[in-house]
């Protein structure tokens, strides 16, 4: 196993409403034990702790500040190992698909945050045990 899949994966919560952001980081943590778990309240704050850590995969909400698909090229431009995972109340094709396009490994609808967003951790969780980024 590589170096950096010894540690425990990091996530980093990105939403602006405090509540929103802690319940989601609360989620995680109970869902995934061996999950570390960040927060921001922006893209701009995000880039900030990704100057300061090594974040493996990041959950974006696409509202407030810079929109999910501009935010996803900043993260992947400032941190390109990071996986990002695009959160939006839309939940069109085109949507999952211009998540898809700006780098995003996943889309997922707020609609259905609970399940969809617990089985694309998990399964960047097993892609990390076998050491590759999702894809």
């Amino acid at each position: 196993m590589n170096a950096r899949y010894s540690r425990s994966p990091i996530a980093l919560i990105i939403n602006n409403h405090h509540a929103v952001r802690r319940a989601l980081c609360d989620r995680i943590q109970a869902s995934f034990a061996n999950f570390q778990v960040r927060e921001a309240g922006s893209v701009e704050d995000a880039l900030c702790v990704l100057d300061s850590e090594s974040i493996d995969v990041v959950v974006l909400d696409e509202g407030g500040g810079i929109s999910g698909l501009k935010g996803t090229r900043a993260i992947l431009e400032h941190s390109p190992k990071a996986s990002v995972i695009v959160m939006s109340a839309l939940s069109e094709p085109t949507c999952r698909s211009a998540a898809n396009k700006a780098g995003a490994m996943a889309f997922v609808s707020r609609r259905a945050i609970g399940s969809e967003l617990m089985q694309v951790l998990e399964s960047f969780t097993k892609q990390r045990q076998n050491g590759h980024k999702s894809e």
